[in-house]
């Protein structure tokens, strides 16, 4: 008996002890707000975020931003709704024998490929009024190409290009701006590539040709260029429908950085929506090879 009242007495002794340091605690929970997340949750890493401009970065971040800047944005192309078929004779692309006589222009029968780069199924449009005309050719020929502009109001053609050979291959380029050519809002043009094998015969031309309409930009449109740089300037071109302008622009990006593969990818996806697909092999051939050299 005695013992128990002793053990008791030092079970009392610790409750006195321990009961202060129970009670703070108790006071310093109850002053905090409960917070109810579990464990799991907490060891789920937050979304990153972009690093804004000017601040600093990790050498990890820089990895990483350089990968997103290597990666190019698609170009979507949006033709607005009720575009027709250009008006005349018109064939986006076409094939032929190079029968064309030139020591720099290769085998003399090398079948050819000549495309413009335009929508072949409607009209393309453009806000400028002295826009870029392209046309891709395949291989090297020593055929004299002529380039041509009409408007059916008018009985000679606003442009009528004669190129002297021998024609390199690939994606080629026309200036209406170097030539004083004007388009006028709401006419629409046609515009073709002729390769001429015999000037004597133009039956026998290869010709590739399309249509091309200048409209006016929206007040939109001009804000968003307006903000914009020139890496975004073929997108916003693109989803706008504005076909010409916006070949024009990523062209530009590709004359700019021709070592960057990007702008180069980039409008290969505009050319694949339009459904040309000689060129979209040829530009992905040449993407091909700058990855390998820039390895």
């Amino acid at each position: 008996m005695k013992h128990t009242r002793i053990l008791a007495r030092m079970i009392v002794v610790g409750l006195m002890a321990v009961l202060p340091d129970a009670v703070t605690a108790a006071e310093q929970r109850k002053d905090q707000p409960a917070d109810h997340t579990n464990n799991e949750q907490k060891a789920v890493p937050s979304t990153p975020t972009a690093t804004p401009p000017g601040a600093a970065s990790s050498g990890n971040d820089k990895v990483s931003n350089q990968k997103s800047a290597a990666a190019p944005l698609t170009l979507l192309y949006k033709p607005p709704l009720g575009l027709g078929a250009p008006t005349g004779l018109v064939a986006g692309g076409s094939r032929g024998t190079n029968t064309c006589r030139s020591g720099d222009a290769g085998n003399e029968n090398t079948v050819l490929t000549l495309s413009v780069l335009a929508p072949a199924d409607h009209i393309g449009l453009t806000v400028h009024e002295q826009p870029s005309l392209y046309w891709y050719l395949s291989a090297p020929s020593g055929c004299q190409v002529e380039v041509t502009l009409t408007d059916e109001r008018a009985v000679e053609p606003l442009l009528d290009l004669n190129l002297n050979p021998p024609i390199k291959p690939g994606v080629q380029r026309v200036r209406l701006a170097d030539h004083g050519v004007h388009l006028s809002p709401g006419v629409q043009y046609q515009w073709a590539v002729a390769l001429v094998p015999d000037p004597e015969h133009r039956s026998k031309d290869i010709v590739a040709a399309s249509g091309i309409e200048r409209i006016k930009a929206t007040e939109a449109l001009q804000a968003n260029l307006a903000q914009a740089d020139k890496t975004t300037v073929p997108a916003l071109y693109a989803e706008a429908g504005l076909w010409y302008d916006a070949v024009a622009a990523i062209s530009d990006l590709i004359t700019d950085v021709p070592e960057n593969p990007g702008p180069r990818m980039q409008r290969t996806t505009l050319l694949e929506q339009v459904q040309l697909p000689d060129v979209v092999a040829y530009e992905r051939k040449l993407s091909y090879q700058q990855n390998r050299l820039g390895q």
